[in-house]
């Protein structure tokens, strides 16, 4: 049996100053993710979801915040808010599928988060985009 390596793409946006604008600085850093072909037995858990992203927030510590909620038959809503990182996620075991949003006040931290969120959920294939956000710009005295 041929086991076949997890497909991961990552696409950026690039970042367009305004017209005028002098310097360009960004709050946080926001990764879409979309992952398919998860196993059901994670996605369909409320506990599990939870214990993934705890892990995925900040490999295992105990500090922050979960909150869950579980659909019948299947499928969970969640948010993790750890310190500097913010995680949401929505499931549809039955497809396979999870989409996410990571926050994180920098770039590495929010490639830690997805790092982790890959080892977690088992995906077979990872879709992710990421958009800076919270663009602060100076404008120049017209």
């Amino acid at each position: 049996m041929r086991i076949t390596a997890p497909i991961c793409q990552i696409e950026k946006f690039p970042t367009q100053e305004a017209q005028r604008a002098r310097s360009c600085n960004f709050l946080t850093t926001h990764i879409l993710v979309e992952m398919w072909q998860a196993p059901f037995s994670i996605l369909a858990d409320a506990k599990q979801v939870e214990k993934a992203l705890r892990y995925a927030a900040n490999g295992q510590k105990k500090d922050g915040e979960v909150i869950s909620y579980q659909f019948s038959p299947y499928g969970v809503s969640a948010k993790a808010i750890f310190g500097d990182a913010h995680i949401f996620i929505h499931t549809w075991p039955e497809n396979g599928y999870a989409a996410v949003d990571i926050f994180a006040n920098s770039q590495e931290g929010a490639y830690q988060v997805f790092e982790r969120l890959k080892e977690a959920f088992e995906p077979h294939y990872i879709h992710a985009l990421e958009m800076k956000r919270g663009q602060l710009i100076e404008m120049e005295e017209t």
